[in-house]
């Protein structure tokens, strides 16, 4: 049977009854069979790939299998394996198999680990089948002798085997690898879980990758309709968890978390790190207390689901948690619905190092009724775990990938957030299934988001909308992705509980949020009296207008006064659960003889018609009495009726009932509703005024960054969310505005760990959520950030308004206090003195420059200071702009010199980006920055004075030919 290099076809290709296959003691399931096929053929072609399986699948079935067929086709397999444990666990396996029995074995294992009952052959790849651990081969690399066998193996069509491959991407393993490939041996990754948080393959040494040389896939459904396997029911404990903490010891354990990730830590290191912080030796009385109320939570947690269980796992983040937590659940009770109510539990502890065993609240031996202090190994633990000999094990990283006890009904991870991988294989602890229990189901307890923001990743690939899920996640074989969807498809409830958790980190965001978000009116503004505010009539759904016109008396023609009012929640610029004291009304006004436009935000349609009466919009009674015209009516259908208004947003108009509102429909929809549009431009600039605590931010914003986005208050998320939605709408009514960009805007981020809520603010709209979560691309988008920050089009938010350091910080800037913003604007007024007129529309400026004072710039050696004020200025300029050593780099300034030398011009007009001087001249040191600006001083005033004697000069010969005439 051929194998499919498509992963969906692998997918989609249906169990053959009449593939077969027995594989030693067992008789391999159709889905096995088909892959064990596949494995053979790839083995036979010497190909390499990778073989997804989720966990419980019986990848140990498959290694066996796989190892059968190497040998019977003349090829060495080498087995590779994370730890000793899984090695055993699969060796057991390889035993049953007769052809491998009689096949030549050896290990590569650790001196003090002995495999099997028979003498064991050690260290040689010119055996048959070779198990081995990944680190036994890695201590190796010194050897010669060993690197040569390496050699030997791969010349002999050697095949690497690679059992939980996730696991087998390191630098120096990749060097194992890489030899046998180089050599032309293959390599074949068996996993579940195929990736990695440092994004690497472990493919990569044999010239293949995960994502594109699948050999075979097992799918979840498939693999669940054996009876393999049993579904997951989602418990999100994570609000439960916090209740019992109390909201400072959450936000405190956040804050930490959160800084872990700023320190481009990944989010495994970072939940690492979140909890055991507080456990360390020399802690503070405030983290011990902080501590204390996490192993009571936890604690907790696993008692009001204990009854129906028959055994938990509980996977910590640190050795000192794990040690506290088991010593405080073995004093614990068994529930009253428990078959052994009132009794102590029985609690093991297990790490790499070390096992400890807690019977009836007291801590005992390895066996029952022995004393403590005996040596546990771990298979002798796992041996009496699936005898029922526990209630418990607690752990840290000792029982996740490859570990064996189906009896696990109930797994709790009990730290911080994790990224999919590991969360994935703790979870497969707990999805074997158990048939003498009669076990239907197991219960995944979540405490720390992990679960909500996997689904969230998840969803968003399935919505495809990659932009909003991390890229982790983003690059995952489209397979596993449809793995995944199973998983939580299988728990009805989990959506549900998702919104809850989405919903209880909400409220808890708003607490205590004070910070007004609206526009305050002011005590003494001069409004009028209540009988001549302006009374708004509808114009359109969730939009409504009203305006006033005057005689002016100088240019003897009428003018118009127009106001449109936005209600944000009708006009779908709000959710309905947006927060209860949210500024409901936007507000925008224009005067058709100033030009001048401004925008309001209010929490009630009062506020906002006395500031449109502030602005000079009152209530003209004769004017709103009078009715419209016939031809007025004719002329609005028209307008109402014409593209680009027929959008699904813009509905509803209003039939005018008076000249007034008659007169402001007309004025917003004419000239292609450029008034509207106009309007709805200057409301959005309000908007994200309001949102981001900045002020002066231009309309044509390219981006927002969000910093520490997880703390961002409702309201000012909200904020944000009305923003792009009215920014998309003005973009659908407007799209020629701002060059023909009015919707190329993004919501941006460096934070992975960014909740779902937040990734939410761009929802139902084209707008990108970008999360910048590599140091590569961070680092290539330093530039553009940089200019976006010097031309006002990037702004950076964080909790509390505006956080220009930090996103200073990340543009590269030098300094960050108040003497370098000083230096960065008169380093921008120098440049508007020195250049010969006003920016471009570009933002680029001119420097003229004489043929001496260019040839100079010309002739100029690396290190060496030229004389002329114009020319060391212009060179400096032109240094900052990207050349190093001393010299310019190539590029427009110099290519117009060397021509104007060509062409003998007396004067070169030089051209230079103003936002880009800006950026560099910030980025320099402040030696650097203070020299530069001398300079330009010295040019600028050499400039003034040059022009000044020019011109007098010009005066006086002018002068002197009209006296000879």
């Amino acid at each position: 049977m051929r194998p499919s290099t498509n992963p969906s076809d692998a997918l989609s290709q249906p169990s053959n009854p009449a593939l077969a296959r027995r594989i030693g003691d067992k008789q391999a399931e159709p889905y096995q069979a088909r892959i064990a096929a596949s494995v053979r053929e790839a083995i036979q072609r010497g190909r390499s790939g990778a073989v997804l399986a989720p966990t419980g699948s019986g990848k140990s079935l498959l290694a066996a299998g796989a190892a059968e067929d190497a040998v019977s086709l003349g090829k060495p397999i080498l087995i590779l394996h994370p730890d000793v444990s899984l090695l055993r666990q699969n060796y057991a396996q390889f035993e049953t198999v007769p052809a491998i029995k009689g096949a030549q074995t050896a290990f590569y294992v650790a001196k003090n680990e002995t495999i099997g009952d028979g003498p064991m052959l050690r260290n040689s790849l010119d055996a048959d089948v070779i198990p081995a651990t990944n680190m036994s081969l890695v201590n190796k690399l010194d050897d010669e002798d060993f690197l040569c066998s390496l050699d030997r193996f791969g010349r002999r069509g050697g095949v690497v085997l690679i059992d939980e491959g996730h696991k087998a991407a390191a630098d120096e393993l990749a060097k194992v690898l890489s030899r046998v490939a180089h050599a032309g041996g293959s390599g074949i990754v068996l996993t579940a879980t195929p990736f990695r948080t440092d994004g690497k393959d472990p493919l990569d040494a044999f010239g293949a990758s995960i994502e594109h040389d699948l050999i075979d896939v097992a799918s979840y459904d498939e693999v669940l309709a054996t009876g393999r396997t049993v579904p997951t029911r989602f418990d999100i404990a994570t609000g439960e968890f916090e209740a019992h903490l109390g909201t400072d010891a959450v936000r405190l354990i956040e804050s930490a978390f959160l800084a872990l990730l700023a320190e481009n830590k990944s989010v495994d290191q970072a939940a690492q790190q979140a909890f055991s912080r507080f456990f360390k030796e020399g802690a503070s009385e405030g983290d011990k207390a902080i501590a204390a109320l996490i192993v009571a939570a936890v604690a907790r947690i696993w008692a009001k689901r204990a009854a129906q269980a028959a055994l938990a796992m509980i996977h910590c983040d640190s050795v000192e948690f794990a040690k506290e937590l088991s010593s405080s659940l073995a004093q614990e009770s068994l529930p009253p619905e428990h078959p052994r109510a009132g009794e102590k539990p029985r609690v093991a502890f297990v790490v790499a190092g070390e096992i400890r065993v807690w019977r009836r609240g007291a801590e005992e031996g390895p066996k029952e009724g022995e004393e403590a202090g005996c040596k546990i190994k771990r298979d002798d633990l796992l041996d009496a775990a699936r005898a029922g000999g526990f209630d418990i094990l607690v752990n840290v990283n000792a029982l996740g990938v490859g570990t064996d006890v189906p009896q696990t009904d109930l797994n709790i991870l009990a730290c911080q957030e994790r990224s999919i991988g590991p969360v994935k294989q703790i979870s497969g602890r707990g999805e074997r299934a158990h048939k003498a229990s009669g076990k239907t189901h197991q219960v995944f307890v979540d405490v720390g988001n992990s679960i909500l923001r996997i689904y969230s990743d998840i969803d968003a690939m399935r919505r495809n909308d990659p932009e909003r899920c991390r890229r982790q996640v983003r690059g995952l074989a489209a397979p596993i992705r449809e793995q995944f969807e199973a998983w939580f498809d299988k728990d009805p409830s989990l959506r549900e509980q998702i919104d809850e958790r989405q919903r209880q980190i909400r409220l808890r965001m708003g607490e205590g949020d004070s910070e007004q978000y609206d526009d305050p009116l002011d005590p003494t503004m001069e409004i009028g009296e209540d009988d001549t505010l302006p009374v708004p009539k509808p114009f359109a759904a969730g939009l409504m207008t009203t305006g006033m016109r005057r005689y002016d008396s100088e240019t003897k023609k009428f003018s118009s006064r127009v106001a449109l009012f936005c209600d944000l929640q009708e006009f779908g610029l709000l959710d309905h659960d947006a927060a209860p004291d949210f500024p409901r009304w936007l507000v925008a006004t224009h005067d058709e003889r100033t030009g001048a436009q401004q925008a309001f935000l209010c929490k009630t349609q009062d506020v906002a018609r006395k500031y449109v009466a502030f602005v000079g919009i009152r209530h003209d009674g004769d004017y709103e009495s009078a009715s419209p015209t016939d031809k007025q009516r004719k002329f609005l259908k028209g307008l109402q009726q014409a593209r680009p208004l027929a959008l699904p947003w813009l509905t509803g108009f209003a039939d005018p009932s008076s000249a007034t509102h008659m007169s402001g429909a007309i004025d917003l929809l004419k000239d292609k509703a450029a008034l509207l549009a106009t309007l709805l431009g200057v409301a959005a600039t309000r908007l994200i005024e309001r949102a981001t605590g900045a002020h002066s931010l231009r309309p044509d914003l390219r981006s927002v960054v969000l910093d520490r986005p997880n703390q961002l208050t409702p309201q000012r998320r909200d904020l944000l969310a009305a923003y792009c939605r009215l920014r998309q709408r003005f973009a659908d009514l407007y799209p020629y505005a701002f060059g023909g960009k009015a919707s190329a805007f993004s919501i941006t981020t460096f934070d992975p760990s960014v909740l779902p809520e937040i990734k939410s603010i761009v929802a139902n709209t084209s707008i990108r959520f970008f999360i910048i979560d590599n140091a590569e691309m961070e680092e290539s988008l330093r530039p553009s950030l940089a200019e976006g920050l010097i031309k006002s089009s990037i702004v950076a938010v964080g909790p509390k308004g505006p956080t220009e350091q930090w996103i200073r910080q990340k543009a590269g800037f030098g300094r960050h206090d108040e003497a370098a913003r000083v230096r960065e604007q008169i380093f921008r007024q120098a440049l508007h003195d020195l250049a010969d007129g006003p920016l471009t529309r570009d933002q680029s400026l001119s420097i003229t420059l004489s043929r001496t004072e260019y040839l100079e710039i010309a002739a100029a050696t690396p290190g060496k200071e030229l004389v002329r004020a114009m020319p060391s200025a212009v060179m400096n300029l032109m240094l900052l702009t990207g050349g190093e050593g001393g010299s310019p780099s190539p590029g427009e300034q110099v290519d117009l010199i060397r021509a104007a030398i060509l062409k003998n011009q007396p004067q070169l007009s030089v051209p230079f980006s103003l936002p880009r001087l800006c950026v560099r001249y910030a980025q320099q040191p402040v030696p650097a920055q203070k020299k530069v600006l001398k300079d330009l001083e010295k040019a600028a005033t050499f400039r003034k004075n040059r022009d000044a004697y020019l011109s007098a000069q010009a005066a006086t010969s002018s002068h002197s030919q009209r006296l000879h005439a």
